[in-house]
């Protein structure tokens, strides 16, 4: 694909704190917006680690499980100066779409669908905390990055054009058909999301019916994903 070409949005999967691929793919395509999938873990603020492109393109993001495993994890992301591009919950418009977030992992303690739910939302699981074991005065910080229901919920009600998710999708052993489910109520046209570290396009790869009204794909860290798509993801680091 030709450099010259400038994409509407990039999608970035589990940079872990390692940006160079983001900033250079950016410094290279100059996308309207970018969207990172989770787990960012970011070791400065983040607006500190993307500087180099932040007059270049737009970030958003959704936080992963790992975005919660420390302080210095979670401060980087949700007190940087970016934190108000936390797609989770929400529809935004970016760069000409509607773009839902659903970032984070179902986990059992809370919510693992199809089975019926331990907490509703994140004020019903705070109820039964004892205060020695919350976290800044609320939700354990682990649940920082769980899935509640009541947001899940949120968003089946609404319309977009793309969901963003962590979580992989019911087409791998290892993702969710809730999400599917998502996406169908929400008439999605796409579906991206991280977590998994596979290169995954579901239709291609025979794991989603052609007829879904939906595309769906994976994105590795080694990779970006352009959309709207050229002929494949953005293959490898870009010269």
């Amino acid at each position: 694909m030709s450099s010259s070409i400038s994409p509407k949005l990039m999608f970035f999967g589990d940079p872990h704190g390692h940006f160079d691929f983001v900033v250079r793919c950016v410094q290279k395509y100059r996308p309207d917006a970018i969207v990172l999938l989770g787990d960012i873990q970011a070791q400065r603020p983040l607006q500190v680690e993307l500087a180099p492109i932040l007059d270049f393109t737009e970030v958003w993001w959704i936080p992963g499980n790992h975005d919660t495993d420390s302080d210095a994890d979670h401060d980087n992301l949700f007190g940087s100066d970016l934190a108000h591009r936390n797609l989770h919950g929400r529809v935004v418009e970016v760069a000409g779409y509607r773009v839902a977030g659903l970032g984070g992992i179902f986990r059992g303690t809370i919510w693992a669908p199809p089975l019926e739910p331990a907490y509703r939302s994140a004020a019903d699981r705070l109820k039964v905390i004892r205060p020695a074991e919350r976290w800044r005065g609320g939700l354990p910080r682990r649940h920082r990055s769980s899935i509640f229901p009541d947001v899940y919920g949120q968003l089946a009600l609404q319309r977009a054009d793309i969901l963003v998710t962590h979580e992989g999708l019911g087409g791998h052993p290892h993702g969710w058909q809730a999400l599917d489910d998502l996406a169908t109520a929400m008439q999605v046209q796409v579906v991206v999301h991280g977590h998994l570290h596979q290169t995954i396009d579901y239709v291609a790869d025979g794991r989603l019916d052609p007829n879904a009204g939906y595309q769906a794909f994976g994105v590795s860290p080694e990779h970006g994903l352009i959309w709207p798509r050229p002929l494949a993801p953005l293959d490898g680091r870009p010269a």
